[in-house]
């Protein structure tokens, strides 16, 4: 089935229109014109005669110019006969007289018939029916009734053919109206001719004008089908730019705004598909890292409970030694508090992920936490003859939670001595900048990558590098330190971060200054 587009429909549907309109009005001219325009001709010449034989019977004079008008008017031939004596007629030979008839041979007009030649035939000369009731009349012959009034037809196609009527005015006057067919079926052709060639042109104009009209209605309605087409293909940069102002124009403002409205609509649905495209991947990754930490966590606690279950069966199986006994109780004592610092880590982080871990702010001196951390780190610094610094202001006050900001520092400084070889350098410094200080404390040893920065403060996340490696780590990791620090430090509302240095690291977090 061929498929046509709006365009040549509404053009083929304009075009047939105007085609079917032009021949049914060529019908009509061509099959109704004549009998109208006829039957108009036999009104008139009724109305011709009743008017001349009213005139004609009320008698008065100077009626000549009058009938001579309506003649004229009407385009007939108009006879006047009273009592057998022609007194009007209005052909240019007339000789006629208005009023009460005088028998004068002078004023007597008759019908001559024409003259006849050897070569001529009888049947070819056939008297028009007004001259042969003019004759009958001249005759004083006496007419029927069916004679009178009535519109009647005669001739044939070889010969003139006419339409003539007798109307009856008083006494033995007559009027005789008279009108020759020829002029009128030649205005009945002229008209008809007239209206097929207008008939003709009008189709050809209706036609341009359908193919101009149909392209200057569909133009801006392939627009909008391009617009539309444009936003199913999800393209919303193209947009309505006509400035009419009737429905097509609405509608394509319209679609403007719906245009506007979906870039938005979807801009914003990439916006969150992309968000939850992060967050999913770094849900998947943060599984990951929970199936590896429980991995090792089994690991880390499957080692220390071995030998605290081997020395624990030891000193109860054994017969052993005082210092065997104490070094038993040593190794036990250790292992436990590795787990207890792992129990703890753990438990910290469940809370900070729950948010049921509470922060106390308070102002507290900053420097007096710092020293007594380092005390608290005195044995391992010394164990690994680290050079440990710190430079404060002379009067620090800060604003926050003492005891999760020993938390903080903890971890830092853990971390610190975890990576830093023997006979290395660590400093604790602190600066102000405006309305708070930013803590740094750094540590000769191994860079972190780049890509790692900003991965090792979540939870569970472990560098699988050289730095992981160290030989001679006192701490121990599971991945946990540092995810505990970004979100206390969160917590506190300030901000934390890592950098490389030269031969080192740097990790630094700001607080708040005391107000």
């Amino acid at each position: 089935m061929i498929r046509l587009s709006l365009r040549k429909k509404i053009c083929l549907i304009l075009s047939a229109f105007t085609i079917v309109f032009s021949l049914l009005l060529m019908i009509a001219v061509g099959m109704g014109f004549t009998p109208f325009y006829f039957h108009y001709k036999k009104d008139t010449l009724v109305s011709m005669s009743q008017v001349i034989a009213s005139l004609y019977e009320k008698g008065e004079a100077n009626y000549v110019d009058e009938f001579d008008q309506i003649s004229q008017q009407g385009g007939a031939a108009v006879f006047i006969v009273d009592k057998g004596t022609l007194v009007y007629s209005s052909r240019p030979d007339r000789k006629a007289v208005v009023g009460k008839p005088h028998f004068d041979s002078e004023n007597v007009v008759t019908a001559e018939a024409p003259q006849r030649t050897e070569d001529t035939k009888t049947e070819d000369f056939k008297t028009p029916r007004h001259v042969e009731l003019m004759r009958k009349l001249f005759n004083g012959e006496k007419l029927p009734q069916s004679d009178l009034r009535r519109v009647f037809f005669d001739g044939d196609e070889d010969h003139v053919r006419f339409m003539s009527i007798l109307w009856p005015s008083g006494n033995d006057a007559y009027v005789i109206v008279t009108q020759p067919m020829e002029p009128m079926e030649a205005t009945v052709a002229v008209v008809q001719q007239f209206v097929i060639i207008c008939s003709l042109i009008w189709l050809v104009i209706a036609i341009i004008g359908a193919i101009f009209c149909t392209n200057r209605l569909t133009r801006p309605l392939l627009k909008l089908k391009q617009l539309s087409v444009a936003m199913a293909h999800l393209d919303f940069s193209k947009k309505w730019t006509d400035t009419r102002s009737d429905e097509i124009g609405e509608l394509g403002r319209s679609l403007n705004e719906l245009s506007t409205q979906l870039d938005t609509a979807l801009n914003e649905l990439k916006q969150a598909n992309n968000e939850l495209e992060v967050q999913l991947q770094k849900a998947n990754e943060i599984e990951e890292m929970r199936k590896a930490f429980i991995s090792a966590v089994s690991h880390e606690l499957k080692t220390p409970l071995a030998l605290i279950q081997g020395y624990a069966e030891g000193l109860d199986s054994l017969d052993i030694s005082e210092e065997t006994r104490k070094r038993y109780c040593r190794v036990i004592h250790s292992e436990t508090e590795k787990m207890d610092h792992l129990v703890k880590d753990l438990l910290n982080l469940s809370r900070l992920e729950t948010g049921s871990f509470r922060i106390e702010m308070t102002e507290f001196d900053f420097p007096a936490l710092a020293e007594e951390l380092r005390y608290r780190f005195d044995g391992v610094i010394k164990d690994k003859q680290i050079n440990i610094t710190s430079h404060f202001p002379d009067a620090m006050e800060v604003y926050g939670d003492p005891e999760r900001i020993d938390t903080v520092m903890s971890n830092l400084l853990s971390n610190a001595i975890d990576y830093t070889d023997i006979g290395k350098k660590i400093d604790v410094s602190a600066v102000r900048e405006g309305d708070h200080y930013v803590i740094s404390i750094y540590n000769q040893g191994i860079q972190i990558a780049a890509a790692d920065q900003s991965r090792i403060w979540e939870p569970f996340y472990k560098v699988d590098a050289a730095r992981t490696r160290q030989p001679q780590r006192v701490f121990g990791g599971h991945g946990l330190g540092l995810g505990i620090v970004a979100a206390l430090v969160e917590r506190h509302g300030q901000k934390y971060g890592v950098r490389n240095e030269t031969d080192g690291v740097t990790f630094w977090f700001t607080l708040a200054a005391a107000k």
